[in-house]
């Protein structure tokens, strides 16, 4: 086998891989039950009503060696 054509077959089969994904991710699925749904919903909406914590000022750990650092 020519040494191009070693260095070369890395190119297309990447792209099959890369067409065998995609096919793959974007295939058709099954409908969610509407329970699953609602729960998922309802998890997403708690995540995004709590409260957010303040900004930390400096990395843990991390002391100031005089007022100017």
């Amino acid at each position: 086998m020519p040494a191009w054509l070693v260095w070369l077959m890395p190119v297309p089969v990447a792209t099959l891989l890369a067409v065998a994904w995609t096919a793959w991710t974007s295939r058709t699925r099954r409908p969610v039950e509407a329970v699953q749904s609602v729960e998922a919903y309802e998890r997403f909406r708690q995540a995004m009503t709590a409260p957010v914590p303040p900004p930390r000022t400096e990395a843990p750990g991390r002391q100031r060696t005089h007022p100017g650092a």
